[in-house]
């Protein structure tokens, strides 16, 4: 099943409307961010197969973007806990009769970071968590018309930097290594006759615009 399409505004929804933690530190923001990714692809060969690509026309898919907005519970100044939606899509996608291939996956982020001061503006930080990861039920590749399904969890671990641009908003960048490797059940809702993974593991990096309207510095 694809996630619902309105998963991102409401998770956005949910951290302006709910009330303000027990915690007497603890605030609610919300978090939006993109980014550049490399992915792993290992079995390509089996992905070109199963979409019945030619491997004249396949080139393996290496890189990408990714968008997402995310609900954020900052506990104390220096942890804490978010909920995120995104929408990781693959580049340099092949062409088939006309139609560009397409591998996106539709992913939930569970994540925790700890950040530390360096400088009045500046902070440095860890963080990582869990993933649950989606293909689509959408054709994967027009030309053919063949679409894959499968779900499964990743994890991911990553450094970060952040800028204070006012009291209650930061820019930041976030680099790290992404682990999710997606089985596909479902060739066209039929299961394949051999195995296909794909495999979104590699760098990730984020740019990432954090706001938390009631943060106390």
């Amino acid at each position: 099943m694809r996630m619902p399409r309105n998963v991102a505004a409401a998770l956005v929804a949910a951290a302006l409307l709910a009330p303000r933690p027990a915690h007497p530190q603890a605030v609610l923001g919300i978090r939006t961010f993109g980014g550049y990714d490399t992915y792993a692809m290992e079995d390509w060969n089996d992905i070109r197969r199963g979409l019945l690509i030619p491997a004249s026309q396949f080139s393996r898919p290496k890189d990408g973007w990714s968008l997402g907005v995310g609900a954020e519970l900052a506990w104390t100044k220096s942890l804490s806990f978010t909920l995120s939606y995104e929408r990781m899509t693959p580049g340099r996608m092949s062409e088939v009769n006309g139609q560009k291939m397409k591998l996106p996956a539709n992913v939930l982020l569970l994540e925790a970071e700890y950040r530390r001061r360096v400088r009045p503006r500046l902070q440095i930080g860890l963080g990582g968590g869990a993933g649950y990861y989606q293909l689509g039920e959408e054709v994967e590749s027009p030309g053919t018309d063949r679409d894959f399904e499968g779900e499964s969890f990743g994890g991911q671990a990553f450094g970060l930097g952040e800028w204070d641009l006012t009291s209650a908003a930061t820019f930041g960048l976030d680099i790290g290594y992404r682990w999710a490797k997606v089985g596909v059940h479902k060739v066209n809702r039929q299961t394949p006759s051999f195995g296909i993974d794909v495999d979104y593991s590699g760098l990730s990096t984020r740019l990432v615009l954090r706001f938390l309207p009631r943060r106390n510095r």
